[in-house]
């Protein structure tokens, strides 16, 4: 099977991971007033439309809006660009890999279509975020995040794991042995 064939499933899985984060924001921004909490699990869980003008974690919150408008799509941009690179370079065989990578960029992508459109679109605050756990940690609020943050989070550990299990491990498809060097054939 060709390598590209090989890559077709896992980037249907990207291609999911971003319609799924864009398909529930949607949904969650028109069934549910801004700002207004509803309550999934009691006092545990909400949904809670709400607007991200910065990177994550509020990142570049400072600067000015006009800055935000321009900067934080055009890193967007890089970072899938840059993924896109990576996973063309990923092994298909490496499955845990090829994953995670394809679980970062259906995040990253599902996000960068939140800040590409409020570059251009005024009543479009940043990327829309929606998922809250008020008491999450040590009774104080997590921040707001979307579908699109727990995949590239889950796809961050994903392949986090698979590189600290690399060092031992052989790469999938080997044997563990060593090819001679070119040197030694000559």
């Amino acid at each position: 099977m060709s390598e590209s064939r090989r890559r077709l499933p896992f980037l249907l899985v990207g291609a999911a991971a971003a319609a799924a984060d864009l398909v529930t924001k949607s949904w969650v921004f028109a069934a549910i007033p801004y700002q207004e909490p509803r309550e999934v699990i009691r006092g545990f869980f909400y949904l809670k439309p709400h607007y991200n003008p910065a990177g994550p974690w509020s990142w570049g919150l400072g600067l000015p809006l006009e800055a935000r408008r321009w900067m934080l799509p055009a890193i967007s941009v890089i970072a899938v660009v840059v993924l896109v690179r990576i996973l063309l370079r990923t092994d298909p065989a490496d499955r845990l890999k090829a994953l995670g990578f394809v679980l970062i960029l259906g995040g990253a992508a599902g996000n960068l279509w939140d800040r590409a459109r409020a570059a251009f679109d005024p009543g479009f605050a940043g990327v829309r975020d929606f998922l809250y756990f008020p008491t999450i940690v040590f009774g104080d609020a997590f921040p707001a995040f979307n579908l699109a943050d727990t995949w590239i989070t889950v796809g961050v550990v994903l392949v986090g794991w698979r590189l600290l299990r690399e060092g031992g491990d052989p790469a999938p498809g080997t044997t563990g042995a060593t090819a001679a060097p070119d040197e030694a054939r000559a």
